[in-house]
């Protein structure tokens, strides 16, 4: 039975990668997932749109008590639909969401109140031009990122990396908290109604060819390495609590957590930061 259940997954992951390509195209496998989202929150189709009270509010007392300078903007990275970003606002004076699909933006514009007065952009970090008009636009910014990093290629991991340093600038603070690398095997364990095993909130990823490696504490070292990154504080006993899945009940996934800042070099400026 086990052996069945693994032979409909990866036959069900490699027809989805034959069919969207190359796994590193990030945002074109995530406008094809927004594109397709009609109903969002608690109930509806987006795996991680849970409330606040089971996503930032976890994370909000973790990194705060780190940031070096509040009065800069946060930068909700990969907001999606901005669920977790209008929670966020009643705790900051700016912020700021962005993520790569034009259609996550559309909906999260859509979705929040204007007199939040949240700003959201499309923004691709795997492009370096992208993080320096950012930045050239809002100057330094602290980052709250939940779940972005576990998709991309590990090849990718330092340019985008990279990309993060030019937008925290010599003043900004870093929050991510992303899946591990055992996500998918948790979500394995779960009783799944789609073609590929899986519960359908995740087979609705995998079919437009997000492919999740996951983010495990010791890539640290080669995504942030030490002569680049100082690190605040971490955590690897954590969980992404998701929407309610097939079987009723919230999953539970595995995560970790870094707070990290970049070093300043002998100019004062830091390693990413421009002009």
């Amino acid at each position: 039975m086990e052996l069945l259940k693994s032979a409909r997954l990866i036959s069900n992951v490699l027809f989805f990668r034959l069919k969207w390509g190359n796994p590193g195209e990030v945002d074109r496998h995530w406008e094809n997932y927004w594109r397709t989202i009609r109903t969002t929150g608690r109930e509806g189709q987006v795996l991680w749109d849970n409330e606040p009270e089971r996503a930032s509010a976890e994370d909000l007392p973790r990194f705060k008590p780190h940031i070096v300078d509040p009065s800069l903007p946060l930068l909700d990275f990969g907001c999606g639909n901005g669920r977790q970003t209008r929670y966020l606002i009643k705790h900051f004076d700016r912020v700021i969401g962005t993520d790569v699909s034009p259609s996550a933006v559309a909906k999260a514009r859509e979705e929040t109140p204007a007199e939040m007065k949240i700003e959201y952009r499309v923004l691709n970090g795997l492009k370096a031009e992208d993080a320096h008009a950012f930045h050239d636009e809002f100057g330094d910014v602290n980052i709250y990122m939940r779940t972005v990093l576990h998709v991309l290629q590990d090849e990718d991991k330092p340019k985008f990396a990279e990309s993060l340093a030019v937008l925290l600038g010599e003043r900004g603070t870093l929050y991510q908290i992303e899946l591990s690398l055992c996500a998918l095997d948790y979500f394995r364990t779960l009783p799944g109604n789609s073609p590929s095993g899986l519960p359908s909130h995740v087979h609705n990823v995998i079919k437009t060819g997000a492919t999740s490696v996951g983010f495990d504490p010791v890539q640290r070292p080669r995504v942030y390495p030490d002569s680049k990154w100082e690190v605040v504080d971490h955590g690897a006993n954590v969980t992404i609590n998701t929407v309610p899945l097939y079987h009723g009940d919230e999953g539970r996934v595995p995560a970790n957590y870094f707070i990290l800042r970049p070093r300043q070099n002998g100019n004062g400026n830091g390693n990413g930061s421009h002009g």
